[in-house]
């Protein structure tokens, strides 16, 4: 059975499909969910039960108005009718995969010692797209435990050029070595 999250984010990417702008849309979900995320007030008067829907609808038209996608206003102002906006990053991650699925794009994250450079980042993006081929967007994390290199995981699929990843296999091979 769908949770609520997965059926509001399927109807969204049906529409998002429908309009034939599936980029346009996760583009509007994540700057809303990023805006959501940094802005706690913001969220808290949109679920809150002491401020009135048309105060609510107000507030979301001006949050939806830079975006050029049709439907979306109307589904934040649902959310915020049923007092769902509180699950807006669920739902906006559940949109997101939807919308990659379509769009044929799969999420991974990259793994370094220190933030990349988005030109770094981009080049590294490319070349494991080349390599699984389908579109790949990574998101930089920071994990000192490498020591160095990168470690990238998409879905589940691990390229790892770490300096830990090698310690680690020189470590094994000298345990089989030592076995034989």
């Amino acid at each position: 059975m769908e949770s609520a999250t997965t059926k509001y984010a399927n109807a969204l990417v049906s529409i998002a499909r429908d309009e034939g702008k599936l980029l346009e849309y996760k583009l509007a979900i994540r700057s809303i969910d990023e805006l959501l995320k940094t802005n706690a007030e913001l969220k808290k008067f949109l679920c809150s039960y002491f401020v009135s829907n048309e105060e609510k609808y107000r507030l979301s038209d001006q949050i939806c108005a830079d975006f050029a996608v049709k439907y979306l206003q109307n589904f934040i102002k649902l959310l915020t009718k049923k007092h769902l906006i509180y699950h807006f990053h669920d739902i906006a991650k559940e949109i997101v995969l939807g919308l990659n699925d379509e769009l044929h794009i799969a999420d991974g994250f990259l793994y370094s010692t220190k933030p990349l450079s988005e030109k770094q980042i981009e080049a590294i993006s490319k070349a494991i797209s080349e390599r699984m081929g389908v579109e790949v967007e990574l998101k930089n994390l920071i994990d000192e435990r490498l020591i160095g290199g990168i470690k990238v995981v998409v879905h589940d699929h691990v390229f790892d050029g770490s300096i830990l990843y090698k310690l680690d296999s020189m470590k094994q091979n000298l345990k089989e070595r030592r076995a034989v």
